[in-house]
């Protein structure tokens, strides 16, 4: 089988200018495409730094939903910092967890396309 990585994940948001300010300017996802084809069709893709798979922000399609999406996991190298630096920044995110050898909070973008934020010890990854 060739299948080697996911490459994108699809967000389906209701507003893209919306999500677009909160995943750039909020949690600080780095802008790589913004195309319009149409007024219809528009690619808005974006990259957490370092990161290899992207996601697109996209119009919902194909039975999605805005908001549809939920599980979704960032990792973080120091949730507390990450954590006290985004609710700054006006997310709401849970309270910090411990289980599994990790330490986890979750939160929602302005759809409620839900987020697991993760900080993992070297055993444990997700």
């Amino acid at each position: 089988m060739a299948i080697c990585r996911v490459d994108t994940v699809s967000i389906p948001v209701s507003d893209q200018n919306q999500a677009l300010q909160f995943y750039r300017d909020v949690l600080g996802f780095e802008l790589i495409r913004d195309h319009a084809e149409s007024q219809q069709t528009r690619w808005v893709q974006l990259v957490p730094k370092g990161a290899e798979t992207t996601i697109s922000l996209v119009k919902p399609f194909a039975g999605m939903e805005a908001g549809g999406i939920q599980g979704l996991v960032v990792q973080t190298y120091d949730i507390q910092s990450t954590h006290q630096e985004l609710t700054g920044r006006g997310v709401a995110l849970s309270e910090i967890i411990t289980m599994m050898e990790g330490r986890f909070a979750t939160f929602n973008d302005p759809d409620g396309n839900g987020w697991v934020l993760i900080e993992s010890t070297g055993s444990m990854l997700a």
